[in-house]
């Protein structure tokens, strides 16, 4: 696996600094960056011996800078941090907090950050950072002029296009491009790919032909130094025009100021001015509306100012809405691009901000508003006054912001350290200091737990502003971003979900007493006929009891998928697996605690268990020494080491109804041992399913997905895999126009879905397939307590080179004929769906309990995303409908 880097902007598999030295950081094809770090040469570069080694660099939310921590051992660093997203990564290495280095063996390099090596990473979204073919990039030059505002000889660049002719009639437009504070000239070619993004703009047509100047901005009168120094140089060095209405200026941060400020000083100078998340953009608003500037002769005279930011983690976000009021007063016209919500204040934000500023000059460029994502600025962001909130503090759309107490005043290095990386692996970010406490912001990050701890002068220390607690990990706390897609890790109202309680018991194995926690349904029945099933939930190394409840969020995904209906009433123990023989201790001490202090059957059939990591692997021995004596396993990121020969199949496999594995990406460290487990049970015919890798490293996200998906198939008789499902066919023609042909088997005719939405990369259409109705013949004894789920589920729909996705599909149950009073064609309120379109909605289950349900109809709604480059073809795929009981 070969590191591909960007070496003085053009994209290249990194070479070592000579053959016997690896390459410290490599990139492979999925975008996971592999980092091998020796520590003995760390300590000869920063001259002393060293604790803590971290790669740093954009690979926090919103792609600002944050800390990757390196495993140390023995004499190397190591970690897999991705999938990164397609873009361009900076980085440099750092020790024990302050001692940072350049990787050596990564040629790239920048000029303003000496510590800093780059790599790039290509992929959908990024195409215009990689490279454009030889034949079409343009020239990257350095020219040299004397500033008589510095007092010095300096240097600029300049990038002219493939096809430029000095000699050319017509001198060019030009786009005087200046970079920010702590910056210099050449960072937009080094850092920001100026390079890439002209040529391939250019290579497309997107651009006029133009010369580019990149200045150094770094001087006390930044108007005087470009008049008088870089644009008289430029004018003789290259064939570009004078004519303001042929001239634009831009800059990022104090560059974007700088040419705000150019703007008040000088109207009219130059056609166009754009201003990327510029921090000092308010100071040169206020100089403005100071002066006595005309605002009418600057609107006359210029063609269109556009303003840039990123979102509330950009510390220009509040400056740039306050600056914007201002301007919306004084009547200066602007356009707006909008706030970028997916970046803050660094370069993936000034990347895309010149990709969209440099398509509008010299033509007639795209509308005047927002890139299309991007959102107003309605208020400023604002935070809880210091010292009055819990934290940490999370506003609706996501971001999260830090204050420690007061016990961190005399700190040098404070970090937040926590699962919200690539994967949902730990990275961390830094926090600034603010009088006598620590601060900071984070976001927008997706819905769902996160935990953390901060680090303080690399010591972890407990944010005891946050009342949340681990009790494995005494420096760990939690918090909850809200959303749809977490709604299954969600807590249900009060009083709706089941009870966790104590279950103490004798531990012969470890000669102690010890304790589990229980979880019961809603409405658990000590004294009813038959025993519960039961399943017994195993934690991981290190851990106990406390941690599916507390981090695994164990009773939230069992109460929700209860009350959706998915779920068989059954109980769940959760044990202490710390133990040297664990098969003896679950099935001489806990499973005979569990089956006399609570109503559960001991039949091997309603039996389950499962276990994370350690529990995995307990579980794994269980399965493979006493197979049969339960029905359903699930082994979450743990493999298996043995030999086939060991095995005893025919017992594991009639024995075992399920037998269901689950592992996070190549991050996950179990990785190869799931590889090697599933090899063995392929060799020795083993009946087992995969859930495939989980986007996750070895931590809670990847096994709070595995219990989620695995619950739901335990003592289950009737599932929507029984369906054959409804085939569909859909063509997509030559002409591509954006329509779909969809057959439906067994209905007769074809669903035409509507007219394509162009989402850029992809067409999405949407439709309607036929109802699907079942009539409710059970007799009242049948019924029971029962009520009705209907289940839908989409495989994706592949055919030729490309592949169409279906995994919108929604299935709306109604009400489709009157009984006792209830009107037919009445929707059914609650819908709580989940998975791929599960709805099992609590109204129809208290419908049927009433003996009110005549009939229930499902209409099936289908979104498909077609990529707009989808060979002409037929694709075909599946549409599965199950109706079955649940309690």
């Amino acid at each position: 696996m070969g590191a591909l880097v960007a070496a003085s902007g053009a994209v290249a598999l990194s070479t070592s600094a000579s053959a016997d030295d690896p390459d410290w950081v490599t990139v492979d094809e999925e975008g996971f960056a592999t980092f091998t770090i020796p520590v003995d040469e760390v300590e000869d570069a920063v001259g002393t011996e060293i604790s803590q080694i971290v790669a740093e660099g954009n690979f926090g939310p919103s792609a600002n800078w944050a800390e990757f921590g390196l495993s140390l051992d023995g004499d190397e660093a190591s970690g897999i941090l991705g999938p990164l997203d397609p873009g361009l990564y900076y980085y440099q290495i750092t020790a024990d907090d302050h001692l940072s280095m350049k990787d050596p063996t990564n040629p790239t390099s920048v000029g303003s950050e000496p510590e800093w090596s780059t790599f790039y990473v290509p992929g959908e979204g990024a195409e215009l950072l990689g490279e454009a073919a030889p034949a079409d990039q343009g020239a990257v030059e350095e020219f040299t002029y004397q500033s008589s505002v510095a007092g010095e000889e300096r240097a600029a660049m300049a990038w002219t296009p493939p096809d430029y002719d000095a000699e050319r009639s017509d001198p060019y437009p030009v786009l005087y491009l200046q970079h920010g504070g702590g910056q210099s000239y050449g960072d937009w070619v080094e850092v920001g790919r100026a390079a890439q993004i002209f040529d391939n703009l250019y290579a497309a047509g997107q651009i006029q032909p133009m010369v580019v100047i990149m200045g150094n901005g770094n001087v006390s009168n930044f108007a005087d130094e470009l008049f008088r120094n870089i644009i008289r140089t430029a004018e003789r060095e290259f064939n570009i025009s004078d004519d303001p209405a042929q001239r634009s200026l831009a800059g990022l941060s104090m560059g974007g100021g700088q040419s705000f400020d150019v703007l008040a000083s000088d109207p009219g100078e130059f056609s166009s001015i754009g201003v990327f998340g510029s921090g000092s953009f308010l100071g040169a608003v206020d100089r403005l509306l100071a002066s006595n500037q005309s605002i009418e002769e600057i609107n006359t005279l210029t063609d269109f100012v556009r303003i840039y930011v990123g979102n509330p983690t950009d510390h220009a976000y509040n400056s740039t809405h306050e600056a914007l009021a201002k301007l919306d007063d004084a009547g200066l016209a602007y356009q707006f691009d909008g706030a970028n919500p997916d970046a803050g204040h660094n370069w993936d934000a000034w990347q895309e901000n010149l990709i969209d500023f440099s398509q509008r000059l010299f033509q007639e460029g795209p509308s005047e508003g927002m890139s299309p994502g991007h959102t107003e600025i309605d208020e400023p962001f604002e935070t809880p006054e210091s010292g009055t909130t819990p934290t940490p503090w999370v506003s609706e759309d996501g971001f999260v912001t830090f204050e420690t107490t007061t016990e961190f005043a005399d700190a040098e290095h404070v970090t937040v350290w926590a699962n919200w990386g690539p994967s949902h692996l730990w990275t961390r970010v830094e926090l600034s200091q603010v009088g006598d406490r620590w601060q900071g912001t984070v976001g927008p990050l997706d819905p769902g737990w996160y935990h953390y701890r901060l680090i303080v002068d690399m010591e972890a220390q407990k944010d005891t502003g946050n009342p949340t607690s681990v009790t494995t990990e005494p420096t760990w706390s939690q918090f909850f971003v809200p959303g749809d897609s977490a709604r299954m890790v969600s807590p249900v109202p009060e009083g709706e979900g089941g009870v966790v309680q104590e279950m103490t018991y004798s531990s012969d194995v470890a000669g102690e007493e010890r304790t589990s926690l229980v979880w019961t349904p809603p409405g658990y029945d000590a004294n009813r006929s038959e025993p519960y099933p039961v399943f017994y939930l195993q934690h991981g190394g290190g851990q106990s009891y406390t941690d599916w409840t507390e981090m695994g969020q164990a009773t939230n995904i069992l109460d929700n998928h209860f009350l959706d209906g998915n779920l068989e009433p059954m109980v769940v123990v959760m044990s202490n697996g710390n133990v040297d023989d664990f098969t003896t201790e679950l099935l001489e001490n806990i499973a005979p605690a569990a089956e006399s202090q609570f109503h559960v059957s001991d039949d091997p059939a309603q039996r389950a268990l499962a276990g994370l990591s350690m529990g995995g692997g307990q579980t794994m021995s269980v399965l493979t020494g006493e197979p049969g004596e339960f029905a359903y396993i699930g082994t979450f990121s743990a493999g298996y080491s043995g030999d086939a020969a060991e095995l005893d199949v025919a017992a594991i496999n009639e024995g075992t109804t399920l037998l269901r594995l689950y592992n996070g990406n190549i991050s996950d460290f179990t990785y190869g041992g799931v590889v090697q487990a599933m090899e063995t049970f392929d060799e020795a015919g083993v009946k087992y399913e995969f859930d495939g890798w989980f986007e996750g490293p070895h931590g809670w996200d990847t096994w709070q997905h595995a219990l989620t998906d695995f619950a739901p198939r335990l003592f289950d008789s009737a599932t929507a895999d029984d369906s054959d499902g409804i085939e569909i066919e859909a063509t997509v023609p030559e002409a591509a126009d954006g329509y779909l042909s969809l057959t439906i088997a067994d209905h007769g005719g074809s669903v035409t879905l509507g007219e394509a939405s162009n989402a850029g990369d992809r067409l999405v259409m949407a439709g309607e397939l036929p109802a699907v109705t079942v009539t409710d013949s059970r007799t009242d004894e049948q019924a029971g307590g029962t009520g009705w789920a209907v289940s839908g589920q989409s495989s994706e729909l592949a055919g030729g080179r490309a592949a169409i996705g279906a995994d919108h599909l929604g299935w709306s149950p109604t009400l489709s004929s009157e009984r006792d009073g209830v009107v037919a064609g009445e929707a059914v309120d609650t819908v709580l769906g989940g998975g791929a379109g599960l709805a099992a909605p609590q109204r129809l289950v208290e419908a049927a309990n009433e003996g009110r349900v005549g009939s229930i109809s499902a209409t099936a709604g289908l979104a498909l995303e077609v990529p707009v480059d989808t060979e002409p073809g037929t694709y075909t795929g599946a549409v599965t409908v199950s109706l079955f009981p649940v309690d």
